[in-house]
């Protein structure tokens, strides 16, 4: 049946801007208020939008589309009103621990919260939500506020900005010091923590004390790492010079036959040459003699 593109619901679903988070809402809406579901299926199935379109398309569902439409008009906000979530999943993960400590999250998102993550987890808690539109919009204007002195804070974490050893270096720490079993991870972390972005949200899900002891110790960490680097170089000068292809291959396959460095191969043949002088004046006096 072909679908009445005149009707607002079936132009709504052909609006890419809003078709994901409206597609999730019209679909609890026929599932679990209006009991389609047996007809639908469930929400990720292929070709589950055109199966709403078609549902609503039908000439004795009038009724339920005027219903559906209706209730569109009094709980979902204008797209307008979350331009501002532009700052990556940190943010959105932040926004859906908040909001949950706003609402009674499985009051109504237990049917749905299986199947939805991130920002698609945020607008479908916000949509439906069953209250006033106006609420609604209050709340997203708190939700704004909040976020905004909540970055206030970020300073604290310049350390780390645009280091990945930093970085790398305080997911180690973190998972050998406590194996994150203080605190569970975000589920948008993978575990790691060895970039930017998953360590602050990390971060963000600890409280006050916790950060200024887990970053006071990283610091701590770091430098004496430094400390050990340096010391390590101690009697020790770097130089520049160029080696063959042939020798280099040679190198590394020492290196890799020894599992020692290639500067520790280099010490230790130019030492054991030093002292028994036995490779390079034969060498020499053939290169004498080709010449």
């Amino acid at each position: 049946m072909a679908v009445n593109k005149n009707q607002p619901l079936a132009r709504i679903l052909e609006d890419t801007s809003i078709q994901r988070r409206y597609s999730i809402w019209l679909w609890h809406q026929l599932t679990i208020l209006h009991d389609y579901h047996s007809w639908l299926g469930e929400l990720n199935d292929p070709g589950m939008k055109l199966k709403m379109e078609k549902l609503l398309a039908k000439p004795d569902n009038s009724l339920l589309s005027e219903s559906i439409e209706k209730k569109r008009n009094q709980q979902l906000l204008p797209p307008s009103q979350f331009e501002w979530l532009n700052e990556g999943k940190r943010q959105i993960e932040w926004l859906n621990c908040r909001i949950a400590t706003h609402l009674d999250f499985n009051q109504f998102m237990q049917p749905i919260k299986v199947e939805v993550t991130g920002i698609d987890l945020l607008y479908a808690t916000i949509d439906l939500w069953d209250t006033d539109i106006i609420e609604k919009a209050n709340l997203i204007y708190k939700l704004r506020q909040d976020w905004t002195v909540h970055i206030r804070n970020d300073k604290q974490f310049h350390w780390f900005r645009d280091d990945e050893q930093k970085c790398s270096l305080a997911g180690k720490w973190l998972n050998s010091r406590h194996g994150f079993s203080i605190l569970e991870l975000p589920t948008t972390v993978d575990g790691s923590l060895d970039n930017y972005e998953d360590l602050i949200i990390f971060f963000d899900n600890c409280t006050n004390d916790q950060k200024n002891f887990y970053i006071g110790e990283i610091k701590k960490s770091w430098s004496r790492q430094k400390h050990r680097s340096r010391q390590s170089l101690i009697g020790k000068k770097q130089y520049n010079f160029v080696l063959s292809e042939k020798a280099i291959s040679r190198l590394d396959q020492l290196s890799d036959t020894y599992e020692l460095s290639r500067a520790k191969i280099l010490d230790i043949l130019l030492k054991m040459e030093s002292e028994q002088n036995r490779y390079l004046p034969e060498r020499i006096r053939l290169l004498k003699d080709e010449s």
